[in-house]
């Protein structure tokens, strides 16, 4: 099981890495690159309720935000990193401002309690999981959720593309088919598929 995991994350890091000197949250080392840039950008005691990292695009995995939701009184707010244009200053966020119902204040943990770190092997796992006619697994998001209960709750998606599809050209336009797979970490730490 071990060496099938390792074999799975080689896959993972050999198919994403593309050597431009991004930030691969998925590759060896990723968890730790994003772990560098969080503590470097934010506050690591600022109480938050969410913490979301997500791929600047659909199937390359490279970093393109990383963003910390939390409660400014009344306002919801967020603080978001953009690898391509730094820091941000922090905004409302849209359900903020619409005033929308569902926005429920949850606790709230430091962001120094998201542990980054083990991202690349949780990647790693959730491919086990995902069907043999998919390849090129890249990373879509990781959110990182505070419950009422104060436990914090992992989900991801993984986008992928079906073995033997290429991408298609009309005109000028390109466009590739992608297939997401969602999972979250259950309470004993372990990857499980959401259907």
């Amino acid at each position: 099981m071990k060496t099938t995991i390792l074999a799975a994350l080689a896959g993972v890091f050999l198919m994403t890495s593309c050597g431009d000197g991004g930030v691969y949250p998925q590759n060896e080392g990723g968890g730790k690159a994003v772990k560098q840039l969080i503590d470097k950008h934010f506050d690591a005691d600022k109480q938050v309720q969410e913490l979301v990292i997500k791929a600047k695009d659909e199937l390359y995995g490279e970093l393109g935000t990383i963003t910390a939701v939390y409660w400014d009184g009344d306002k919801q707010m967020e603080d978001v990193f953009s690898a391509t244009d730094g820091m941000k200053e922090p905004a409302e966020t849209f359900g903020s401002k619409q005033k929308m119902k569902h926005l429920a204040k949850t606790k709230t943990v430091a962001v120094k309690e998201f542990d980054v770190d083990p991202i690349p092997y949780k990647i790693g796992e959730a491919v086990e999981l995902i069907p043999e006619e998919y390849e090129n697994y890249a990373l879509a998001e990781y959110g990182f959720t505070v419950e009422d209960n104060g436990k914090i709750k992992q989900r991801f998606t993984i986008n992928t593309t079906k073995k033997g599809e290429g991408k298609t050209q009309t005109g000028r336009m390109v466009s590739q088919n992608y297939y997401p797979f969602s999972f979250k970490i259950d309470e004993s730490g372990k990857v499980v598929a959401i259907d």
